[in-house]
């Protein structure tokens, strides 16, 4: 396997192999940083601080990963395994010294520990223990997310070895009794007992795997639980039965999101028949169809919304099949799903795909990437600013700084894409200075309003630019180009009859009264703009003009 050049890289390429979830993840990131800020710490010893940091966030969140689960694939992602000092043996003692480096008085012990304490001293056979450890781990593998949900190891442990009490007949194991000798209370443990147990869906604790005597006679860890799937005929949509396909809907929600792909994995059917038949619902109004993006949510008729959690896996859905489309690291990926899950509350499903491209490139830009919003945006249906406007929506909910670039800058990447002279891109840097929007003026996103001032710098100064050129350039339509020039042109006028920008300062007042060019440019009221402020250069200069009289000036009231 190749290495990876970056412990941060690792990180996320293990997480992923091992299914940790985002928040797990996220959390095991926070502590990095802080270690990372501390000045006694050597940055070269964190390939050895990482792997124990992992650890401990997973062993906090209840997930059955031992060291060993960390260490062997984080071992293979070096680019000498065997000169690397990482043992699984050792990791318990990193674990306890990272914990205390991070004011942690008493890491918790693994859940699958846990599990086996618990079965002894409440006088369980060891192989009821065993059902336990082996049910924790199918759910995690079915459902990370249900597991690291939990406030702790003791809650995820008890959950498990309740369930494999029920699994086996043993009364008198419910959530009060393993509380009693746990670090959990038994209100805790039950709904976590609730949770895995809808995972394990209807008839799942009847695996064989789950049995004592099974345990006890061998039989293999990886027996697979029962499959509650049912068939359907390969045929035509009349093949599938409406009823089926209902039943399947209504009995994944609201608890999982019912797409075409999971209505046909339920069904045993094939997705394209299945999907004609979901439509077919739809058409009869028996179905909503809630579109996330490439997916679409069905939904039953007599329900209006997707809760939260169902919202994160359609946006995560999506992120999934943008990082597919555009060939994107497996690191931004993770990242984008962690700011989706913390923010995905207040968002409708039908906003998917523009949140789930602006978390993308939310992640890129806070990993040192450059992906860029037009390359997102070419993928779906949305246009570039709906990016950019889901860019800021995603900093405030998220409550993290995502790294913008200004107009400015964008201006000096125009002046590298397009061939443009010295003097527009100082008039265009001039022109951003002057620039103050009207407050009822569309929300320019950055390349609209460097573009915007470009075209006006050159249009002004005599040195046209083809507007198509510029849109190409920063991915937007051409139509936002000449309204963010508009907008531009407006407000330097405004500026000017205002007394706020000098006549003889500013490269573009002489044209207002020897150019023809400035009369081609521009939508009606850039042209009742432009004709008042020639009405004040031409022997007015010295009588401003307040706001208010402007507005009514210019019939903007």
């Amino acid at each position: 396997m190749a290495s990876n050049e970056t412990y941060e890289n690792r990180l996320y390429d293990v997480a992923e192999k091992l299914q940790i979830p985002d928040s797990t993840l996220q959390i095991t990131r926070v502590r990095l940083d802080h270690l990372h800020g501390e000045a006694d710490v050597d940055a070269a010893q964190f390939n050895q601080i990482a792997p124990a940091v992992l650890a401990l966030s997973c062993r906090e969140d209840g997930l059955p990963i031992t060291g060993r689960d960390i260490v062997e694939p984080w071992t293979d992602l070096l680019a000498d395994p065997e000169a690397t000092e990482l043992d699984p043996e050792r990791l318990p003692e990193q674990i306890e010294a990272v914990a205390d480096r991070l004011d942690i008085d008493h890491p918790p012990e693994r859940p699958d520990t846990l599990v086996e304490r618990y079965a002894d001293t409440l006088d369980l056979s060891e192989a009821v223990g065993t059902a336990g450890k082996r049910i924790l781990t199918d759910v995690f593998r079915e459902a990370p997310r249900v597991v690291a949900e939990a406030s702790s190891p003791a809650e995820t442990a008890g959950a498990s070895l309740v369930l494999a009490a029920e699994a086996n007949g043993v009364d008198g194991v419910g959530p009060n009794e393993v509380a009693d000798v746990g670090a959990a209370g038994g209100v805790t443990i039950k709904n976590r007992y609730k949770a895995f147990r809808e995972v394990l869906d209807e008839g799942g604790l009847d695996a064989r795997r789950y049995q004592a005597d099974a345990v006890e006679d061998g039989a293999s860890a990886d027996t697979g639980r029962p499959d509650a799937k049912s068939s359907a005929s390969d045929g035509g949509v009349s093949d599938v039965p409406a009823d089926a396909c209902m039943d399947a809907v209504r009995g994944m929600f609201p608890d999982e999101l019912p797409t075409t792909a999971t209505v046909a994995e339920a069904l045993d059917a094939p997705e394209e028949r299945v999907g004609d038949r979901l439509q077919d619902l739809a058409d009869r109004g028996e179905l909503a169809a809630r579109r996330a993006g490439e997916t679409v949510a069905w939904i039953p008729g007599d329900r209006d919304e997707l809760g939260a959690d169902l919202t994160i896996d359609a946006v995560h859905s999506e992120v999934d099949a943008l990082v597919e489309a555009l060939d994107v690291d497996a690191s931004v990926r993770l990242f984008a799903r962690g700011l989706v899950s913390d923010a995905a509350e207040s968002v409708a499903v039908e906003d998917a795909a523009e949140f789930a491209g602006a978390a993308l490139i939310a992640s890129s830009r806070l990993n040192d990437g450059d992906l860029d919003p037009a390359t997102v945006a070419a993928e779906r249906d949305f246009g570039t600013r709906a990016l950019y406007q889901w860019l800021d929506r995603l900093g405030e909910i998220a409550a993290v700084d995502i790294p913008r670039r200004g107009p400015s800058d964008v201006v000096e990447s125009l002046a590298e894409d397009i061939e443009f002279s010295e003097t527009v891109l100082e008039d265009s840097r001039r022109t951003l200075e002057h620039y103050e929007p009207a407050a009822d003026d569309a929300a320019f996103a950055a390349p609209e309003l460097a573009a915007g001032a470009v075209f006006f710098a050159a249009t002004t100064g005599g040195e046209p630019i083809d507007v198509d050129e510029l849109a190409d350039s920063i991915g937007f339509e051409a139509s936002h180009v000449t309204d963010a020039m508009n907008s531009v042109f407006v407000s330097l006028c405004r500026g000017l009859i205002r007394g706020e920008i000098d006549y003889e300062e500013s490269f573009w007042t002489a044209d207002l009264l020897e150019s023809d060019r400035i009369a081609e440019i521009g939508d009606p009221q850039t042209g009742r703009a432009v004709a008042a402020a020639k009405t004040y250069v031409a022997g007015r200069e010295g009588q401003h003009v307040d706001e208010g009289t402007l507005d009514v000036l210019l019939d903007e009231n």
